[in-house]
């Protein structure tokens, strides 16, 4: 069997803002802890994520950011939605 080895490969991520679990738990523990301790847990959060995709593959500077910016968004927004139900569907 013959392999090109000219031809690379792209990585698509499965989208941070779209992992219900994920943005579910970080709503979770930030709906608890204000202040210094849910900033230290949201840049604690943010790091583990850019570590993750970076991991699976993920290098490019740009794609990071838009999938933490995409994360963040979805995750401020229920956090600020006065009628949000964070038991039903957060993203």
């Amino acid at each position: 069997m013959e392999q090109n080895r000219d031809k690379t490969a792209s990585i698509v991520p499965f989208p941070l803002h779209r992992n219900i679990r994920l943005v579910r738990e970080t709503l979770a523990v930030l709906e608890k802890r204000h202040g210094p301790a849910g900033d230290r847990f949201w840049r604690s959060t943010v790091r583990q994520q850019i570590g993750g995709l970076q991991v699976s593959g993920i290098h490019d500077g740009d794609v990071i950011k838009d999938q933490i910016e995409k994360f963040a968004t979805v995750v401020f927004d229920a956090l600020r939605s006065p009628t949000a139900q964070h038991d039903g569907d957060a993203a």
